[in-house]
């Protein structure tokens, strides 16, 4: 069998050396940059920064030290350099850097250190970034953020971070060698925040309001180049996009002789904005496209890093089975690459060898078709519980180089849950099975701004070969976050890592809010993210205790606060799941009387308008901030309507015309969008709900569904502004919620069926 013939030797092979060099750059003058930018100029003189050689592996090295009064950080690069200055933030002087930016907290002197700290990394590789990240998360981002998130990259060692802004230029410039027209590439480009499933070739077009604007095709394009500057700035290996066969239909009447077939319907839109075409990698003219993409990157950007990533058959499978046609196809794609560029290495989210399509034998034909040298994996979901890791699976992909990856977060939806023992271990024992095929470590969620301590923890593992006592780690982490320790906001951290974030090896991604989801009877059915909980939910509520308790010590810190609203709001969330649960078996049962029914709906009703005040209580909740930044991106009132229908539609009904099938996916816990959307939803809902109650008849579904499309439909296309700033005392509020829900003489009592007090309803 094919499988045989290539699979044995994989067994037991070592990888061959990937043929990456790191950008040659002046790490001194780099680290120095960043502490202007991060600590402060005062701090520029404090500070030594010297190179040191990398390790005899290659690996990156750094030391901390304190001589003559000043701190001295070496490193063999700029990132090891930071990564070392992080280090020393976080253990010594009990400040860090965090996705939302919040301030350090330094003294006008710089603490010393006790003695020489040496860091080595376990594995080369630091990889950052999901292809569906920049959609989630950054696709509004000004300079301004970009430049504070790459220096936080540099901090946390980040060394291998995705960089696909500005591509469509590439692509216009490109296609344009091909004769495909404006007209045709408006019908391909997807919309500015679903750029990443264009690219995926999941879905073409831009539904709602229009094509994708040529200026923020240009914005874009320029802002790659500000990002790839500094990245190379800090010696950081970008990964480019790649050509991966998707194209414009236009293709089709074009070259009417090549092989162009169309992909399933990935997410039931209408054919306007579903089935891309998808070149043949085995046709003459994929190769074609391919070098001229490369080619012309290259020409455009001033500088190619040789690293190309690209994803054929994301979430959908090829049209044949024939190994050999597999190992051709995956030969096509990386032969596209050298031949523009012959030190071109291919990277490839393993992501899509989890459908039941790829078997042994064709996942090792097609990762097969490609020398061992010129093919970088990246294992997506290392942490799957449901199916066996699939660097397992392939026998770490029969010898490919390959990347132990945090995938964790789907959609950018908050929930407070994570495995630490599983990111403190299995990184280690992954990396000590691997024949030397583990390169890196990397984070791949979809979306950011949620469960930092996650994130946190597996940046530390590409620098150490043990396994990491969680309780320990995570104590070190309230201290970085916090500014120092303090015992209760220490055993509030102890709890949550010992509940929410001991959810080991555990199905899909965080706990959805139900409040979140459009309503109906069937909301805690299994889904990949879970509506469930495993944990006690008093372990959170005793957690929010802990952590109030600290507030007259911690409550001016910005992190702190955060953290504050976090919890309360995973409180909250649980208890709706709770009486949603609670609501569903009363009305199954048709015993209660309907005052009863009514009192749990209202219940709900309540325990959501708390949810919307705690979150507008701190800027890094808000939807005003999700829509301003979103309006900002243009400089006329049709670009400013455009960019906000695309930012209302992602959060909500992610798509148009498509059956609601990807609604909600994206959802996000934000004061606002809780009120003024989530809210509505449920009031329509629970207002059938007690009406049939009452009427001892069953819910009328049509009925809701059409009184749900009108609202939503016509929320999309509102530009009503939200608050940007938060409005509220975090702490006083979270104190009353806690008095109200979770106390021990609470005025609620969550296992009654009653309020004390009329509602909402």
């Amino acid at each position: 069998m094919y499988f045989r013939w290539l699979g044995l030797t994989a067994l037991v092979a070592v990888v061959a050396a990937l043929d990456l060099t790191f950008p040659a750059h002046d790490a001194v003058a780099a680290a120095s940059a960043l502490v202007i930018r991060r600590l402060g100029p005062s701090y520029v003189d404090q500070i030594a920064f010297a190179p040191l050689p990398a390790a005899a592996t290659g690996n990156d090295v750094a030391e901390v030290s304190t001589k003559d009064g000043k701190l001295h950080i070496a490193g063999s690069s700029a990132t090891a350099m930071g990564y070392a200055l992080q280090w020393y933030l976080k253990t010594v002087v009990h400040t860090q850097t965090d996705w939302e930016d919040h301030p350090l907290v330094l003294p006008a002197t710089l603490p010393p250190v006790n003695a020489t700290h040496r860091l080595e990394k376990a594995s080369k590789y630091t990889y950052y970034q999901n292809v569906c990240t920049v959609s989630y998360s950054s696709w509004t981002w000004s300079w301004a953020k970009w430049e504070a998130h790459i220096d936080w990259m540099a901090l946390n060692g980040i060394n291998m971070p995705l960089a696909f802004t500005g591509q469509e230029k590439v692509w216009q410039a490109t296609f344009a060698q091909f004769n495909i027209s404006r007209h045709g590439l408006e019908k391909f480009f997807a919309g500015a925040a679903f750029l990443a499933w264009g690219r995926m070739g999941n879905v073409r077009g831009s539904w709602g309001k229009g094509p994708l604007p040529q200026a923020f095709i240009d914005d874009q394009f320029n802002l790659q180049l500000q990002i790839l500057g500094r990245m190379r700035e800090f010696g950081m290996l970008p990964a480019l996009p790649g050509f991966a066969g998707h194209v414009p239909e236009e293709i089709h009447a074009l070259y009417p002789r090549a092989k162009v077939s169309r992909s399933p319907n990935w997410g039931s839109f209408p054919d306007q904005f579903c089935c891309v075409y998808m070149l043949d990698p085995t046709d003459p003219l994929y190769a074609a496209i391919g070098e001229a993409f490369v080619e012309t990157q290259q020409q455009l950007y001033g500088y190619t890093s040789s690293l190309y990533q690209a994803d054929t058959y994301n979430e959908m499978d090829p049209a044949q089975s024939d190994p050999a046609y597999l190992a051709l196809a995956s030969k096509a794609v990386i032969d596209s690459m050298t031949a523009a560029d012959p030190k071109a290495v291919w990277l490839m989210q393993g992501w899509l060898f989890l459908s039941g399509y790829w078997t042994d034998e064709r996942m090792a034909a097609y990762i097969g078709g490609v020398p061992d040298d010129k093919m970088l994996i990246l294992d997506l979901y290392s942490l799957a519980s449901d199916v066996q890791p699939l660097w397992q699976k392939s026998h770490n992909y029969f010898g490919k180089a390959w990347i132990y990856c945090v995938l964790h977060n789907f959609g950018g939806n908050l929930g407070l849950r994570g495995d630490l023992p599983t990111i403190g271990t299995a990184p280690v024992a992954a990396r000590h099975n691997s024949n030397d095929t583990m390169v890196g470590v990397g984070l791949t969620m979809e979306g950011i701004y949620q469960n930092y301590i996650v994130y946190d923890l597996a940046l530390s593992m590409p620098w150490t070969d043990k396994p990491v006592d969680v309780l320990q780690y995570a104590d070190g982490f309230v201290q970085a976050r916090y500014h120092g320790a303090n015992p209760s906001a220490q055993q509030a951290w102890a709890r949550l890592a010992t509940s929410v974030y001991n959810v080991t090896l555990g199905f899909g991604g965080v706990t959805k809010n139900l409040i979140t989801r459009r309503p109906n009877w069937h909301l805690t059915e299994p889904k990949f993210m879970p509506p469930e909980i495993t944990y006690d939910a008093k372990d959170v509520q005793k957690a929010l205790k802990d952590l109030l308790a600290a507030a007259p010590a911690l409550q001016s810190s910005t992190a702190y606060r955060h953290d504050v609203v976090d919890i309360t709001r995973q409180v909250l969330s649980d208890l709706i799941l709770l009486h949603y649960k609670q609501l569903r078996d009363t009305f199954a049962a048709g015993k209660a009387p309907a005052s009863t029914v009514a009192a749990l709906a209202d219940q709900i009703l309540v325990l959501g308008t708390d949810l919307d005040r705690i979150l507008a209580t701190h800027e890094d909740f808000l939807l005003g901030r999700w829509l301003f930044d979103a309006k900002a991106l243009g400089n006329t009132t049709e670009l400013s309507t455009y960019y906000e229908y695309e930012a209302r539609n992602q959060i909500t009904r992610w798509g148009d015309g498509n059956g609601n099938a990807i609604t909600d996916y994206a959802s996000k816990q934000w004061a606002g969008l809780v009120g003024s959307y989530y809210l509505v939803r449920w009031r329509i809902w629970l207002s059938e709900v007690t009406a049939a109650y009452e009427a001892k008849r069953v819910v009328d579904d049509k009925a809701v569904w059409k009184a749900m499309e009108a609202f939503e439909l016509g929320w999309q296309t509102e530009t009503i502004s939200y608050p940007i700033d938060a409005h509220g005392d975090t702490v006083a509020l979270a104190k009353e919620l806690y008095a109200k829900y979770a106390a021990p003489t609470a005025v609620w009592d969550p296992r009654q069926n009653f309020l004390p007090a009329s509602g909402l309803m």
